[in-house]
């Protein structure tokens, strides 16, 4: 038996006893948007992949992890530092989960889309 052989006869086996592991981060596919977790959550779309934060701030100290462009959810939101990115600029924070595993981190309101960026706080409570 080749070489390739046996590596392929070998992941095969682990496959069909289910020891192989998912696929790093960076082979994963793209995140589909997750159900609210909650009935008071609402989804908005953010038009780039940005970092979390622990607190509502910008700070590298804060950093939590990261939230993929696109639909997520989020539970509310809250003033905290301000800051500008996405040609806008705003003190406005959400809370949201993110696509690296956080629970309840903080994200500004500068990357949401048109949409979001002019109806948020209307859709949402105060933290």
């Amino acid at each position: 038996m080749s070489p390739r052989s046996r590596v392929s006869a070998t992941l095969a086996a682990l496959a069909t006893a289910g020891l192989l592991g998912t696929a790093s981060p960076a082979m994963a596919a793209p995140q589909v948007p997750k159900a609210p977790a909650s009935p008071s959550a609402f989804n908005f779309t953010t038009v780039i992949d940005q970092w979390t934060h622990w607190s509502p701030d910008p700070y590298n100290s804060t950093h939590a992890g990261t939230l993929y462009k696109g639909t997520s959810y989020f539970y509310c939101w809250d003033y905290g530092v301000q800051y500008s990115n996405n040609g806008h600029t705003s003190i406005i924070w959400f809370k949201t989960d993110d696509d690296t595993g956080n629970r309840n981190v903080w994200v500004s309101k500068v990357n949401f889309d048109d949409w979001g960026w002019y109806n948020s706080e209307d859709k949402l409570r105060k933290c």
